[in-house]
C-alpha cells in the first residue's frame, strides 16, 4: 500500500513539472519570445558623461537619468544588452537604477530623467519603466 501511494506522489509532481513547464512555453509565446530568449535577456546600468556610436550599437536605452556630479553632467542608463552578455537580470538592474534616482533625488542632483516605454519587449520591462516612473514621482 505505501509503495502505491509513493508511486502516486511521483507520478504528481512529474505531472505538475510537465505542466508549469508547458505554462511558460505558452506564456513565452503569446509574448513573441522563445524560452531562451525569455531567460537569456541581460541588463546594464551604464553610467557616462556622454552616449558614444559603440555603446548605441551595444545597448538598448529604456530609461535613463541626468544629473550633476560637480561641475560635470553624467547620465546612468538601464539598458538590455545587445548581442553580448550584460551583468544583471532585470530586477537587479533595476534596483541599481532606483538607488541611483534615490541619490541623486536626496542630493538634489537630479536634472532630467527619460524613458523608453515603447521599446519595452515583454510586461517585466513594461513594468519595471513604471516602477521607476513612480519611483521619481515619490519625491
Amino acid at each position: 500500500m505505501i509503495y502505491v501511494a509513493l508511486v502516486v506522489g511521483i507520478i504528481l509532481l512529474v505531472a505538475a513539472g510537465v505542466l508549469a513547464r508547458k505554462n511558460s512555453q505558452i506564456i513565452a509565446e503569446k509574448r513573441g519570445l522563445s524560452e531562451a530568449e525569455v531567460s537569456s535577456i541581460q541588463y546594464i546600468v551604464h553610467l557616462t558623461d556622454r552616449w558614444t556610436e559603440r555603446e548605441q550599437l551595444a545597448l538598448l536605452p529604456l530609461f535613463h537619468i541626468s544629473y550633476k556630479d560637480g561641475e560635470q553632467e553624467l547620465h546612468a542608463y538601464l539598458c538590455r544588452v545587445i548581442g553580448t552578455k550584460g551583468e544583471l537580470r532585470l530586477q537587479e538592474a533595476k534596483n541599481v537604477m532606483i538607488h541611483k534616482i534615490r541619490h541623486a533625488v536626496q542630493k538634489d542632483l537630479l536634472t532630467s530623467s527619460a524613458s523608453k516605454y515603447e521599446l519595452a519587449i515583454n510586461d517585466e520591462e513594461k513594468s519595471m519603466i513604471t516602477e521607476l516612473l513612480q519611483e521619481l514621482d515619490r519625491f
